[in-house]
């Protein structure tokens, strides 16, 4: 493979994740100020919006304890998340991912809304990143 190839196909961006100090706020903010629609809100509390036809754009989540004691430098990305075409793809490219050494977070799971099988991983700074496919 050169390096000008990669074998990642992401699909689309399929949701962004932010971590919430005042979720409630946060949820009136995007849904009543700014126009989404609230799709799900799951047995965490973590509430799934939209603004289009995916079933969610963005995921607002209340930002843990020992994160809100950080102050201003705590971390808000909750998660970015990115779409591949089907569950063979996102397992060939996990395991491209941990042969590249990089950090992945536990296997492939399933988990709600919806069908999508996902896994988690870091990139170089600790954010939380995640592919997932619906198929």
């Amino acid at each position: 493979m050169s390096e000008t190839e990669n074998p990642i196909s992401i699909r689309k961006i399929g949701h962004v994740g932010l971590y919430c100090r005042d979720l409630p706020k946060m949820v009136d903010f995007y849904s009543r100020l700014l126009g989404f629609q609230i799709s799900d809100v799951n047995e965490k509390g973590m509430t799934f919006l939209r603004f289009g036809a995916d079933h969610h754009s963005l995921v607002l989540a209340k930002m843990p304890e020992d994160e809100q004691k950080k102050g201003p430098g705590a971390q808000v990305i909750q998660q970015i998340a990115m779409e591949v075409a089907n569950l063979d793809e996102l397992k060939r490219i996990r395991r491209h991912l941990l042969a590249q050494g990089v950090q992945v977070r536990g296997k492939i799971k399933h988990e709600g809304p919806g069908n999508d099988y996902t896994f988690d991983f870091d990139d170089p700074e600790g954010n939380r990143l995640q592919f997932f496919s619906d198929m």
